[in-house]
């Protein structure tokens, strides 16, 4: 039997201008001893690795990400994909699978859609740029999705709560887990997701 196949979509953040990007770069700190923490995505990849084909594809220009760049290479991915695939989105990763989901229709199934302190539209959040939807006018989704989950935690400050919340209220057939103490998931394990990718019914 062929492996179920996960996609993680990692985060970054995008901008309406460049003079918005500088400043952003301006803003951050440089630190020539700090050490790359192990993200939860590899973690899941270690523990399911037998059992499941891990697909974590480096996108564009992450600091500064343009959604039409990252739609070209998502399409680079998607021949390789099969039936039941499970799509992960992280932070702006997720407002990314929520678009191109919405606007196109997937030529495989897909048996979970994760969505992990997603960024749902530009209100209150910036470095969204063009990724997310307006989700007053949002129509559903264009792919086929047997089940999509939406992971959030109240005190994450990046992308707060009610960015899901909207989304559900349009969509209340998502399953929710929602944490207070996650902020916006940077921890290296995550037990409760890759409790559900792995308890996936099988086609």
């Amino acid at each position: 039997m062929e492996k179920t196949q996960i996609v993680f979509i990692h985060g970054g953040d995008s901008f309406d201008t460049v003079e918005e990007f500088h400043e952003f770069v301006r803003s951050l700190k440089y630190d020539p001893y700090a050490i790359e923490q192990k993200k939860w995505r590899d973690g899941i990849k270690e523990t399911l690795d037998e059992t499941h084909e891990c697909i974590m594809p480096r996108f564009p220009n992450a600091m500064d990400a343009d959604f039409l760049a990252w739609s070209i290479w998502f399409e680079k991915v998607i021949p390789y994909l099969r039936d039941g695939v499970v799509l992960v989105g992280h932070s702006l990763g997720s407002g990314f699978l929520l678009r191109y989901l919405t606007e196109n229709n997937m030529p495989v199934s897909v048996s979970q859609l994760h969505l992990v302190a997603g960024v749902i539209d530009d209100l209150d959040c910036p470095g969204v740029g063009e990724f997310g939807v307006d989700i007053t006018n949002w129509s559903g989704f264009a792919s086929s999705i047997d089940e999509v989950h939406v992971w959030h935690s109240s005190d994450d400050i990046l992308v707060p709560l009610h960015h899901s919340e909207r989304l559900v209220a349009h969509y209340p057939s998502a399953i929710t887990h929602y944490f207070i103490d996650r902020g916006h998931f940077l921890q290296s394990e995550f037990s409760e997701l890759q409790t559900v990718i792995k308890n996936i019914t099988k086609l």
